[in-house]
């Protein structure tokens, strides 16, 4: 058996020194992707990531025996000694709680690395940014469906938001979730509340209800969505502190699925599965069509709330 100091590799990641203890441990049984994978998608796709990092929030998605075994979240690190070099930390206060935590300003490519050396390969972040938590930058529209729904249904769910979208001057950005939803953005400006941010989403998924009843629908039962063959559009997605995966994370499902962007012809077309977008297939997918989500940091609309 290999010793310890031969399994550990050590990555010189800017300033910082990596040290990856176990890379072959294997984080997708299925397809036999290892942690040294995982970190070789991230150092590759740091440049198109760390931008929708900056000054977000983050809470990051443990898997410390690879999917299928038992995972957490975590986004107070506050506990987390000597991380200056890795990542920023920036108070929270927790008023369900009543206590403050620390939570993760990931701005570095050795922020990225040393979460997912440690097992946390999946990133979700808030649409609010320091130093302001109160004010979102981004409206989300989640849409749901149950595992069994057959993907198209979220497309053509899609394809009306967009259109409702556009009709009111505002272009919306799509990605997948890496899971059987999709999420559209819409970027605004940060001088709304997310009460106001969030009735406007559920105002919108309201009419797309009327105009289309059997496919959408914003009703939750027993506060959850996706219990039937409807898409739903989840509008508490836009709460403080609720998080959102981020854009080219890997997903901690079957098939290393990554939360992908997607140009609105390739929802037009609708000739694709999340499953099409994956660890082997995104940084390729990158080079050929660049990051067509960037407008989502450039745009800015007002909203009729």
């Amino acid at each position: 058996m290999a010793s310890k100091k031969e399994e550990e590799l050590n990555w010189k990641v800017g300033a910082y020194d990596l040290k990856i203890s176990h890379p072959q441990k294997i984080y997708w049984p299925l397809e036999g992707i290892t942690k040294l994978k995982v970190l070789e998608y991230y150092k590759e796709m740091t440049e198109f990531m760390l931008p929708y990092f900056k000054n977000r929030p983050a809470t990051v998605h443990y898997f410390p025996r690879g999917i299928g075994n038992s995972s957490f979240y975590k986004r107070d690190f506050g506990d987390v000694v000597e991380n200056k070099k890795k990542f920023k930390t920036a108070f929270y206060k927790e008023v369900s709680q009543d206590k403050t935590i620390q939570v993760p300003i990931i701005d570095s490519q050795a922020g990225i690395l040393w979460f997912a050396s440690k097992g946390g390969f999946e990133f979700h972040l808030w649409s609010s940014k320091i130093p302001d938590y109160s004010k979102p930058d981004i409206a989300i529209f989640d849409l749901d469906a149950s595992k069994n729904t057959c993907y198209e249904r979220i497309i053509r769910a899609t394809k009306y938001l967009n259109e409702f979208l556009l009709s009111l001057g505002i272009s919306g950005f799509p990605k997948t979730s890496g899971g059987t939803g999709m999420h559209v953005y819409v970027p605004i400006f940060p001088e709304y509340t997310f009460i106001e941010v969030r009735n406007w989403v559920k105002k919108i998924g309201i009419a797309l209800e009327k105009l289309h009843p059997d496919l959408i629908t914003t009703l939750r039962v027993q506060g959850t969505t996706h219990k039937s063959s409807k898409i739903s559009i989840d509008y508490l997605q836009n709460v403080i502190s609720r998080n959102t995966v981020a854009p080219y994370s890997l997903r901690g499902y079957t098939g290393t699925p990554v939360s992908t962007p997607l140009s609105w012809n390739e929802i037009e077309e609708g000739e694709f599965s999340p499953l099409d977008f994956n660890i082997k297939t995104v940084p390729k997918r990158l080079k050929e069509m660049g990051d067509v989500f960037s407008n989502v940091l450039t745009s800015k609309y007002h909203l009729e709330i």
